[in-house]
């Protein structure tokens, strides 16, 4: 039984740097295990809905790209590019994780599918 979500699911998905909320319409850490508990008081399967669209920035980058940005949280495209003082390229993406494979913005999808 799932009791926290701490490691899994991002206390907010506000970027650190910037504030701009990268996943728009998701849950945060906390209002995710409140969702998972009134599932499991509500014998429900329906825990939340999760979307990914044009205003979406969530992604994974290989450990070598986050470690270069000391990254410690969410951060926007822009934030995560400032930090390492150059634009991110298709090859710094984690290709297998699912994130990578969401809609997302047109600047990520830009960086992410080299469009």
């Amino acid at each position: 039984m799932l009791k926290s979500l701490i490691g899994l699911v991002p206390e907010s998905w506000a970027c650190i740097d910037c504030g701009i909320n990268t996943h728009p319409g998701s849950l945060s850490r906390e209002r995710m295990e409140q969702a998972y508990a009134l599932a499991r008081a509500t014998h429900s399967d329906e825990v939340a809905t999760i979307t990914f669209g044009k205003n979406t920035e969530v992604y994974m980058v290989k450990d070598a790209i986050w470690k270069a940005a000391g990254m410690d949280g969410c951060l926007c495209i822009g934030c995560l590019e400032k930090r390492l003082g150059r634009l991110l390229r298709p090859k710094d993406f984690s290709r297998n994780h699912s994130f990578n494979s969401m809609p997302g913005t047109e600047r990520l999808r830009a960086r992410r599918d080299g469009a």
